[in-house]
């Protein structure tokens, strides 16, 4: 009888230690003990729940070629633990062309129901372990993340030092996270011309060209300011810092993500480059009235422009209610920078655009606010354990299952934000934080700004320190973060200077 033996292993580690060998030698014996004449010897280093693997591709040939009567595993698993629809396929193939299923001490015959029963049996089996066994592999790779222990290929820039059992910096591929950082902030090229620079000095580790993927994975990776986390099938996320050595800081990983939402909401790719950006480019303003945002318009001509904060269109088609707001930047746009020259001057110059002033009432609110905040918070909660105990019962159909529990989810979040910045601002306010040390600190990157910055620079400076706005009709509040806790500058707007104007007419 014409044989083909088939072997097996699922990992790299299997193949270089004992298990094809051990395989080949065990099925070429009996082979040779039944007096079979092996026709080829075909092998996967694989998952056994893919049909598509070289070595079982290549048995499938000759299989319909017809040049075998057996295929000889070690065991019907090593064959495969594929789901229904694809052992369906293999059993189809092997029996359509006569081909048997042999182990030591035992053949199986698919055109026999009973024999082609217990294979079934066997392949579900094998299914069934598989499972557990990937089970048991994510118990154990939590459990290891949980003891701040990390597993998996090192990132790039990084390499996994065995003895030591820790990652290290690769000196060989360390310079590249830097690289598209400072193409990124510093040059403001988009990803697909970082890849085409990257390209210029180096293709990947692996031999492919860079591309706008790869970059992006570079870009929105914790990895790189020491971060692994992994989020699991069972929804579980576990986080390790400082597993890494950092190739950026983690304030400039903020400052990519930002600069990626900005760039996908706010500005063009064409701005980025320019340079007579509107100081205001790079910061999300919202309407004061209706809480829609605003856009930064530019009319006249490309000589002259004039640039107003206004709405994309006046009508909300949510609910039909109209907000005209439209203000003229050459209202206030000075008077940012007074503002900012004020507060680097001195104190009390500061304190009348920034509300740092302790206050008892001020304090007290914020506390009552904090403490309502935390009673509904655990509330929340409890809808939460609640909500599963309801679907049970048969109260919620899954979809409203699920609907509610994101609506409680988003509640939660929005609480909890609020409590993160009320716990901040009342540190602040009681002085647990130095004023206006931390006001200087926060504006001293801004010393020289009429002078010494380009307008993109003048914009991504603005969109630092403001990285949103609220527009009211007789001032702009512009926002920001002083150690963590939410201040604003309020701007005042002047009188429109053409009421008259044919647009503004009722």
């Amino acid at each position: 009888m014409r044989a083909a033996i088939y072997i097996r292993v699922s990992t790299k580690m299997q193949e270089d230690r004992y298990s094809l060998a051990a395989q080949h030698t065990e099925l070429s014996r009996y082979a040779r003990s039944q007096g079979w004449k092996v026709i080829g010897e075909y092998k996967d280093v694989d998952s056994g729940g893919k049909l598509d693997k070289q070595g079982l591709n290549a048995l499938l040939d000759i299989v319909e070629e017809g040049r075998i009567d057996v295929v000889l595993c070690i065991d019907q698993d090593r064959l495969s633990r594929l789901d229904t629809i694809a052992w369906e396929y293999l059993k189809s193939t092997l029996r359509d062309n006569g081909v048997k299923i042999a182990e030591p001490g035992s053949v199986t015959d698919l055109t026999n129901e009973d024999e082609e029963f217990i294979s079934d049996i066997k392949n579900l089996i094998a299914k069934r372990e598989k499972k557990s066994i990937v089970r048991r592999m994510m118990r154990g790779k939590r459990q290891r993340m949980r003891e701040g222990k990390g597993w998996g290929k090192a990132p790039l820039g990084y390499k996994y030092n065995k003895d030591e059992q820790k990652y290290e910096l690769d000196e060989q591929w360390s310079w590249v996270i830097p690289t598209i950082d400072e193409l990124y902030l510093k040059k403001q090229l988009g990803m697909s011309s970082i890849a085409s620079e990257l390209n210029k000095i180096s293709r990947t580790p692996s031999g492919h060209l860079w591309n706008e993927t790869l970059v992006h994975r570079r870009l929105v990776s914790k990895a790189f300011h020491g971060v692994m986390e992994k989020t699991f099938s069972n929804g579980e996320t576990i986080t390790i810092e400082g597993i890494y050595p950092p190739l950026r800081t983690e304030e400039t990983w903020k400052q990519i993500q930002e600069e990626r939402v900005k760039r996908g909401s706010q500005y063009k790719v064409t701005s980025r480059q320019k340079n007579d950006l509107h100081i205001l480019r790079r910061t999300h303003i919202v309407c004061g009235e209706c809480g829609r945002k605003i856009n930064l318009t530019a009319h006249g001509t490309k000589t002259a422009p004039r640039y107003y904060l206004k709405h994309g269109r006046q009508l909300r088609l949510k609910d039909e209610t109209v907000c005209d707001i439209s203000i003229n930047t050459v209202r206030f746009e000075h008077k940012i920078i007074q503002a900012i020259k004020a507060i680097l001057s001195g104190e009390e110059q500061a304190k009348k655009y920034i509300d740092i002033e302790y206050d008892d009432e001020k304090v007290a609110f914020m506390e009552n606010q904090f403490n309502q905040n935390t009673k509904n918070i655990s509330k929340l909660n409890e809808k939460l354990d609640n909500l599963l105990d309801l679907f049970l019962d048969g109260l919620f159909s899954k979809d409203s299952l699920s609907k509610k529990q994101l609506q409680i989810k988003n509640e939660l979040d929005n609480l909890l934000i609020q409590n993160e910045d009320l716990e901040a601002k009342i540190l602040l306010l009681k002085g647990q934080v130095d004023g206006y040390e931390s006001i200087y600190e926060l504006f001293e990157a801004a010393e020289g700004f009429e002078t010494e910055l380009t307008p993109l620079e003048k914009a991504q400076l603005i969109g630092r320190l403001f990285p949103s706005g609220l527009l009211h009709r007789d001032h702009l509040e512009l926002q920001c973060r002083l150690k963590n806790a939410p201040i604003s500058v309020d701007i005042p707007i002047s009188e429109d200077p053409y009421p008259w104007h044919s647009t503004k007419r009722k």
